[in-house]
Parts: structure tokens; sequence; C-alpha cells
């Protein structure tokens, strides 16, 4: 909001850019905090971060491209992390973060849309 505002010089910019960028996994992923797991919704919001702040010098793209393309399930939708369920809002988690990194061809597109067709209320 405050990028949008104009106003990201009223934080400490780059003091949030070195949290975020601590809160980086081993797999390439973020988690909320520095040592915390990697998962797809905080991992968009530390990538987004990043981009807001110039900073994407930070992500291994490819490492995380990577990450992020596992999470495709066989039905087509996309999970959060390994070994859970595919799901709607991580698709669209996912999907956001692959297209900052400019690597949504890394995915299949078509079988996420059908996923995402198949999961709505037919009334």
């Amino acid at each position: 909001i405050l990028s949008i505002l104009g106003k990201l010089d009223r934080i400490d910019l780059p003091k949030a850019i070195d949290f975020v960028a601590r809160c980086r996994n081993f797999d390439g992923g973020f988690g909320a905090v520095p040592g915390a797991e990697s998962h797809a919704g905080q991992i968009f919001c530390c990538v987004a971060a990043l981009s807001i702040g110039n900073a994407l010098h930070h992500v291994d793209e490819n490492l995380l491209g990577w990450w992020l393309s596992e999470r495709q399930c066989d039905s087509g939708g996309l999970n959060g992390r390994p070994e859970k369920q595919a799901d709607v809002c991580y698709s669209w988690w996912i999907l956001s973060s692959l297209s900052i990194l400019g690597r949504t061809s890394w995915i299949d597109t078509d079988k996420l849309a059908d996923f995402i067709m198949k999961c709505q209320d037919q009334e």
C-alpha cells in the first residue's frame, strides 16, 4: 500500500528488505520468519515485497521457480507445501509468484485453469 501511495520512504526499506531476505530457506522458498518452513502464501508476500523494494537479487529465481513449479499436483492445481492437497488459493499465490519471477511457463497453465474451473460451484 505504501508503494501505491508513493510513501515507501515512511519505512526503513533496507531494514525491511534485510528481514525478508533472512526468511529465505535452503530450498529457495521463504518462511514467515527466519528458519520457518517455506510456504506458498508467504513466498508470494516475500517475493512481492522484494519486487516492490527493487531487491529481487535476494531471490534465487531458478531454485524458487523450481520449488513453486513442484507444487503442481496431478489434478493440475497447486499446493502450498509438499505433500498437501491442491487448493485454488494456493494456485493464486504460486501463479502470482511465478509471474513476478517470469516463470509461469514452468507449470502447465492449461491444467491449472481446468483445475480452477472444476472447483467452481455449479449453482
